[in-house]
């Protein structure tokens, strides 16, 4: 990788892009992290300089080169696209440093212009990089108009749905939209929770207040996927999932709890992402599963919403059916991966993986979930085998 002083891709003394790389030279990007995002946007929920440079701590101490690119108009920086090396089918790609733990694919600064993504093809060129694979790329983002442009959409297109919350005058409004009977529902639920466990209420914790929240709701997480035999790249007990931990020791993460009795029955991590709550992750104690104490955690951590200002709700893709109920008039933004080419090669790993990815997931989880929890004996050869003829009829294409 270049030393972080090189500049890359110069077009005129008006256009420079910068590739600072390694986790020192990273680290010192604090001020100019802090001024870009002052002026310019300050970008996602996990856009923050201390998790940048968690991430890029993390990224290296499992085998990943992490990077910055620093664009400069008439010498002032004005983006800042955190990046990572990875191996893809033998190709060097350069994905977002803090996938998978973002769920959306975002920069700090002023949204990518062509000319600035062609200047970044020609720097990431240079330094041996076959592709640029962007991950959950946001329609309303800084990132998609020059993707959507130059870019090639990798047929993973879905809908983050949110609840609008400026469509209604308060919470009591939006919870009159549901009907007498799902009302009525709610209240019967509430009632049995309380039966079960003892008086209800809610809290929204943040920073050392919200850790042993935090930890009950991983330990509950990990059980239901375990239980369903789908794994996870960042509730896993690993540095991802320690670098998420860190959110919430550090005040970043909004953790609501709902107590039953003397006990936690349900949690919800969230963040703040502008003047949008994004519902980061969601978990419940499964011995209180037949009250739905997460419905009544999610029910009241709206009604906090509400009460903070928030003018969305933001659901998170896929747009599951219980999502639409929620979010109750189908608002919702769409997100795609999309793959920028650098070399032949590249250009041939996007095509394989944009036509591979989506087959092998769908035969992935029509697997009954005994065969996936059965993991890599049974569940994972049958995605590898369907994935690996699809994948050879790609490449006799491209050929």
């Amino acid at each position: 990788m270049s030393a972080s002083g090189d500049f890359l891709g110069r077009h005129s003394a008006m256009d420079e892009i910068q590739i600072v790389s390694g986790p020192e030279a990273i680290g010192q990007l604090g001020p100019l992290w802090h001024a870009v995002g002052a002026g310019h946007g300050a970008g996602g929920p996990f856009d923050a300089f201390e998790i940048v440079r968690a991430a890029a701590e993390t990224a290296t101490r499992n085998g990943f080169d992490p990077l910055v690119a620093v664009f400069r108009r008439d010498g002032h920086a004005t983006t800042l696209l955190a990046l990572r090396s990875e191996r893809l089918v033998g190709a060097r790609v350069a994905v977002p440093l803090l996938y998978p733990l973002a769920q959306y694919a975002t920069l700090v600064g002023a949204p990518l212009s062509p000319d600035a993504l062609r200047q970044l093809r020609e720097a990431l060129c240079k330094q041996g990089f076959d592709v640029l694979l962007l991950r959950r790329v946001r329609a309303d983002g800084g990132l998609h108009d020059a993707l959507s442009e130059a870019g090639r959409s990798q047929g993973a297109s879905e809908t983050a749905l949110f609840i609008d919350l400026h469509a209604f005058e308060s919470f009591a409004a939006y919870d009159a939209s549901f009907s007498s009977g799902t009302r009525r529902n709610r209240r019967q639920r509430r009632q049995k929770l309380e039966a079960l466990a003892g008086p209800i209420s809610f809290e929204m914790r943040r920073g050392a207040d919200a850790l042993a929240a935090f930890d009950t709701a991983m330990s509950w997480k990990r059980m239901w996927l375990a239980e369903r035999g789908v794994s996870s790249a960042v509730f896993d007990a690993g540095p991802w999932e320690a670098l998420l931990r860190e959110t919430v020791a550090s005040g970043t993460a909004l953790v609501s709890t709902l107590q039953a009795g003397s006990s936690l029955a349900a949690v919800e991590v969230g963040y703040a992402d502008g003047t949008s709550y994004m519902a980061y992750l969601g978990a419940f104690d499964p011995k209180l599963s037949a009250a739905s104490p997460g419905q009544e955690q999610m029910l009241r951590t709206i009604a906090w919403c509400f009460e903070a200002g928030f003018s969305r709700y933001d659901l998170l893709a896929p747009a599951d059916d219980y999502k639409r109920q929620w979010a109750r008039s189908g608002s919702g933004v769409a997100i795609d991966d999309y793959a920028v080419a650098l070399t032949p090669v590249g250009r041939g790993v996007a095509e394989l993986r944009r036509h591979v990815r989506p087959l092998a997931r769908e035969i992935y989880h029509r697997l009954s979930p005994e065969v996936r929890v059965a993991g890599e004996r049974y569940g994972m050869p049958a995605v590898a085998a369907a994935a690996a003829m699809c994948a050879g009829a790609v490449i006799a294409a491209i050929e």
